[in-house]
């Protein structure tokens, strides 16, 4: 059984983090930035937990024409603005989904603009919801 997620629920939720494997911090349940939060409920009571945490993707397009110099001065006003711009929408985290070619190249220009390596050997996933349920409206 599904069902939402309640604060009685937090102790077990954090028993099963702490068993796993996962290197992350859980967040506050109670933040805004929790869109959804569901449990699945088993004859022992709380089995697993899912929430949608809201967060935003960086997309940058640059001119390859420019200098290099310039490249990296507009991505810097660029990225500053970006993060100002969260930071005022209330957003706690910003993730950017680079090729392994980018992050070769790129790697340490991104270190030099505050950015870091989320969760290093993970791979990001993501999944269209607009696709699965277009026939529903």
């Amino acid at each position: 059984m599904i069902r939402d997620y309640t604060s009685p629920d937090l102790p077990i939720i954090q028993a099963i983090h702490r068993s796993g494997l996962d290197n992350f911090n859980l967040p506050d349940f109670a933040s805004p930035l929790i869109l959804t939060n569901k449990v699945a409920i088993g004859p022992e009571g709380v089995i697993g937990s899912c929430y949608l945490q809201l967060t935003a993707e960086a997309v940058l397009l640059l001119d390859p024409a420019l200098d290099p110099r310039r490249k990296f001065s507009t991505i810097q006003e660029l990225n500053d603005a970006v993060t100002l711009e969260a930071w005022r929408l209330g957003l706690n985290d910003l993730n950017a989904r680079c090729s392994p070619e980018t992050t070769k190249r790129f790697s340490k220009r991104l270190l030099q603009l505050g950015w870091h390596q989320s969760r290093p050997g993970w791979s990001a996933w993501s999944r269209r919801v607009d696709e699965r349920f277009n026939d529903i409206e």
